[in-house]
């Protein structure tokens, strides 16, 4: 299973020139943009951080607008994956992850807090070999995580990234062998630094405490 675990971390950031100086110090991160502003070239982003992957969400909420803008979004680079939320206004978006995934649209699903909900969504993942990004948010129970990573494994074209709100959630994540684990750019100011006798050293991809 091709992991992005190697390399480091997936930086989220609603600034693009944050992201760009991220993409810069670390060459094999993972890139997170959140709420893009109208103006924003999403294509020019796109391509000055091609050598990234970099994970692009949905501004819409009704469903019909929601296949169209993640057709549009998918257009804009092979390095993008469109972030689609799990749940929208209480309602699943299982239908349109399926047909998403049909099309060959790389995806990644926001909101997803249980196994329940990992298992839902990689049922739309049996029959495609298009990349999905599963986006475990930080309040998932530990035993979550481990079965979610679990499942998600058995799954080449699907990986499992933990959001990581310290280092020591970051430091359980690594030992489930998740694929990936999201910080903030306020997380990249700390994690080279020790904190009472704890680091997280990038270089080495190994927490350490």
């Amino acid at each position: 299973m091709q992991t992005s675990f190697q390399g480091g971390f997936f930086i989220s950031s609603a600034d693009p020139a944050i992201l760009t100086t991220a993409a810069v110090a670390n060459g094999s991160c993972g890139l997170i943009l959140k709420q893009p502003s109208p103006q924003m070239n999403v294509r020019r982003l796109a391509s000055d951080l091609a050598s990234h992957r970099l994970l692009l969400p949905l501004t819409v909420t009704t469903p019909q607008q929601l296949r169209v803008q993640a057709e549009e979004l998918s257009l804009v680079g092979d390095n993008v994956y469109v972030q689609v939320p799990v749940m929208t206004a209480g309602q699943p978006n299982t239908a349109l992850i399926h047909d998403l995934l049909e099309e060959g649209v790389p995806l990644a699903v926001t909101g997803i807090a249980t196994r329940q909900a990992v298992k839902r969504v990689l049922d739309q993942a049996t029959a495609t070999t298009t990349p999905l990004i599963i986006m475990m948010e930080a309040a998932t129970s530990y035993y979550d995580l481990i079965v979610s990573t679990a499942l998600a494994h058995l799954f080449p074209a699907v990986q499992l990234v933990a959001e990581t709100p310290d280092q020591l959630a970051i430091l359980r994540a690594q030992r489930l062998a998740v694929d990936g684990v999201a910080i903030t750019t306020d997380q990249l100011l700390t994690i080279y630094q020790p904190d009472v006798g704890a680091c997280c050293q990038l270089s080495s991809h190994q927490v350490q405490y």
